[in-house]
């Protein structure tokens, strides 16, 4: 049946009367929503909450320190959102570029040829060629169907696969799983069924990972009991509402929201997607590379993921006696060119020959759940029907005499460790729709079987190692035979037992109980369909296992989609690619370890970081309740601790995340955390407790000089803690680090030590209460300063010691 499709000039009308498929939706998040979702953050309205708290009191006192202590909470709220803002529009940008890099192209019949254009091209009426494995871009009318199913799963959740006859409803968003057709748009952009009620395959996914998780978890407990101070602090205070109070309250509160750890998070993100993206990964999914460092299963196809599959003929054996060698091959090519279906295995049987007399009738495409297609042909008269599948599930067609001697064939020429397909000619009088029916009553007169070999990836062997050696466990999920799959883990060093396999036919013959004991204890699973797939990935999710699941085909998209981590090769079909976190451009296994690193390098920063901020949070929580259990001194105002924030936390931490390159893995993240910050913020209370109780005791202080001599030994002591961070893994940015850090301390030092009359100077000195420093004070700050540093660092030195001491005899 020929198609005409549109004429250019009817192309052009509708493009000119806005008939064209451009959604407002974009599949990364628009510029418009990243400011939304920063400007309107928790954080902020918080934040915000707190300014209007001091601005009320302002008005009502007009006390100039409240406006002054609003503008610095409203200044370090400025820069945090400007700096996220602008992380991750650069982190879009990124993603937005490489994602052109992806082949996306539909193929449109207009004039009578075949044109590739991208889907935003597609105009209302335009024909639309569908094959197996390609999505459908927009909403349509089947005019032609080949055997069409159609997968709606990503739409309806139900994966039953639909057979689509002409004049027949498709929905953009679902996929062919099995023939070819044609179809025509009928919706397009925003008023497709996909546009309107879910971006399930095309939106930009956020899913939380297990580090984000343990920040909110982080986020939730300060929130919490920065509330829970509060209340004390008006419960002690018997309600009464005098300045000093209030910007008490207002430095308590804006010291335990933890604006800065999240966006320093989000930018080691960003960060992280821009490095990978430049090494040939389209990242679709900002915290997908420090999800990838949590997995703990990798679950992998074997065509076109292990193997490169670019498929050969091995071995053509014969397995009939009326047939000759040259008529057998003729056959097979006859098939290959008839047929509508254009897959690897296809491809390598194109070498031969085809017999042009044979006249193409019907044809029953090839699917992941049969592992079987047929094509029906007619010469002089004459019809027959030729099929095509899996060895061992067409042997099991053949008559027991005819399957003996195949067997026996089988067995002499071992050819077990290979891809084998056996063709032959249905022998019965049966129809494709009494064959879609019932696949059973098909019977085989076996013709030959075909050996297919596949080229391995030359870059596998490091990508298993990086798995083994950080205890990654990994299973094969594949359609192909167990021995040959098997053969192929041998080529690669990776010696698997026979007793770790297992064949989708006995997955489906074990109690739910076993399936989930099976699918933990072996590792080569063969012959499975989508769903057994699919129940593997579940099975492992259930049992809490932070699972990847790598593919290529139709046939992995089940897995991949439901996977904690998803990814896909390149050159794998269009819809596995819309569903998986990352795309592996040009198929580059290679990429696995760098990713891998890369997201523990993203840990690494993030739990370094959190060590900044979360240790000021706690001495925040301890000088709070000192001085309302005590009386101690609270030396702390809004905008103390913004300039703590600069100097201790926030410039340290800016190195910390372009830097850090400890790819290391992280075993017990909240642990190490928490057991950091405790202690740090404990030693930098006391530095600051002791430092004033020396002062106050053998000098003549006032009020101003007493709480800089805390605020200062306190910053001094914050950059020592950066310093017992960073150095112990600093490797070759060691010098960096600490001429970094020296600088850190070198201004601080100078704003409060110098009584320069510079404008400049004077305005930051007012702004910040940095208060003039005197040299006899200076001694005393700095003695106890450098005891007290190296005392942290040396009990940070400590503590680690003792966590991996503990770590490593719980372990053996």
């Amino acid at each position: 049946m020929q198609f005409q499709g549109l004429t250019s000039e009817e192309v052009r009308k509708r493009k000119a009367e806005g008939l064209q498929n451009k959604s407002s939706k974009p599949r990364t998040k628009t510029i418009g929503e990243i400011f939304i979702e920063n400007l309107f953050s928790v954080f902020n309205l918080v934040i915000f909450s707190i300014i209007l708290f001091l601005g009320y009191f302002y008005f009502k006192t007009e006390d100039d320190r409240l406006i002054l202590d609003s503008i610095g909470i409203f200044l370090i709220a400025f820069l945090n959102t400007f700096l996220a803002i602008f992380q991750e529009i650069k982190a879009k940008r990124a993603l937005d570029k490489v994602n052109l890099l992806l082949k996306k192209e539909v193929v449109v019949i207009r004039e009578g040829k075949e044109v590739s254009i991208n889907p935003s091209e597609i105009v209302l009426d335009d024909i639309i060629m569908i094959r197996r494995g390609d999505q459908i871009v927009v909403d349509g009318e089947v005019v032609f169907s080949n055997h069409l199913e159609i997968d709606e799963s990503l739409l309806t959740g139900e994966s039953n696969p639909i057979h689509k006859k002409l004049n027949e409803e498709v929905l953009s968003g679902s996929f062919c799983l099995s023939g070819n057709g044609l179809y025509k748009a009928l919706k397009i952009g925003n008023e497709s069924y996909a546009a309107q009620i879910t971006e399930q395959a095309k939106k930009y996914k956020f899913d939380l990972t297990p580090l984000q998780k343990k920040i909110n978890s982080i986020v939730k407990i300060l929130f919490v009991v920065a509330l829970f101070l509060v209340a004390l602090e008006v419960g002690f205070n018997s309600g009464k509402m005098d300045i000093d109070f209030v910007r008490k309250i207002s430095t308590i509160l804006i010291s335990l929201v933890p604006q800065g750890l999240v966006l320093m998070a989000t930018v080691t993100f960003a960060v992280g997607v821009s490095r990978i993206s430049k090494l040939g990964a389209i990242v679709q999914r900002l915290n997908a590379i420090e999800s990838f460092s949590n997995v703990q299963v990798v679950c992998m196809d074997k065509t076109g993921t292990l193997t490169q599959n670019m498929l050969s003929v091995y071995q053509l054996n014969s397995l009939n006696n009326k047939y000759s060698t040259e008529e057998i091959e003729l056959f097979i090519g006859t098939y290959a060119k008839l047929t509508s279906d254009k897959n690897a295995t296809i491809e390598a049987l194109s070498i031969y020959n085809s017999d042009s007399e044979f006249i193409l009738k019907d044809e029953f495409p090839f699917s992941s759940e049969r592992k079987l297609s047929m094509i029906t042909v007619e010469k002089n008269n004459i019809k027959q029907t030729f099929i095509l599948g899996a060895y061992d599930v067409l042997i099991k067609k053949v008559k027991k005499e005819d399957s003996e001697s195949s067997g026996k064939i089988f067995i002499d020429k071992d050819l077990g460790i290979y891809r084998n397909v056996l063709f032959g000619i249905v022998s019965n009088d049966i129809n494709s729709n009494q064959i879609k029916e019932n696949l059973n009553d098909i019977e085989i007169d076996p013709i030959c079987v075909l050996s297919i070999t596949d080229k391995i990836r030359d870059d596998v062997y490091d990508a298993l190692k990086l798995f083994e050696g950080n205890g990654i466990k990994l299973k094969i999920l594949s359609g192909d035979s167990a021995k040959a799959i098997q053969e192929v883990t041998n080529i690669i060093g990776w010696k698997v037992k026979d007793t770790d396999m297992i064949t989708g036919s006995d997955l489906d013959n074990i109690s739910e109980e076993e399936f989930k004991k099976t699918v933990m204890d072996n590792v080569i699973f063969a012959r499975l369909k989508p769903e057994h797939k699919l129940r593997i990935i579940k099975a492992l999710k259930k049992d809490k296992i932070y699972t990847a699941m790598i593919g290529d085909g139709v046939n992995d998209l089940p897995a991949i989609k439901e996977a904690d981590m998803g990814i896909a090769m390149e050159e794998g079909s269009s819809i596995t690619k819309e569903v998986a976190d990352i795309v592996l451009l040009k198929n580059k296994f290679s990429l696995l370890p760098q990713i891998f690193d890369e997201g523990n390098k993203i840990v690494n920063t993030v739990k370094s970081v959190g060590k900044l901020f979360i240790t000021k949070n706690f001495f925040v929580i301890y000088i709070t309740l000192l001085s309302m259990f005590f009386f101690l001194d609270f030396p702390l105002t809004p905008r103390r601790v913004s300039l703590i924030n600069m100097f201790g936390i926030a410039f340290p931490a800016f190195i910390i995340t372009l830097k850090n390159t400890d790819t290391s893995k992280t075993v017990n993240f909240m642990k190490e955390l928490l057991s950091f910050v405790v202690l740090s913020a404990l030693i930098i209370v006391a530095a600051g407790y002791i430092g004033i109780y020396i002062a106050a005791k053998y000098y003549t202080i006032n009020e101003k000089e007493i709480q800089m001599v805390m605020l200062t030994i306190m910053i001094i002591t914050n950059i020592a803690n950066y310093f017992s961070i960073v150095l112990p893994d600093a490797g070759k940015n060691i010098l960096i680090y600490l001429l970094y850090g020296l600088g850190i301390l070198l201004g601080y030092i100078f704003l409060a030590a110098t009584g320069s009359d510079l404008m400049f100077i004077k305005l930051i000195k007012e702004f910040y209460e940095i208060d003039y420093i005197r040299p006899s004070l200076w001694i005393l700050i700095m003695s106890i300063s450098v005891v007290f540093s190296i005392l942290l660092y040396y009990a940070q030195k400590l503590r680690f010691n003792f966590i991996n001491k503990n770590k490593t005899e719980n372990e053996n």
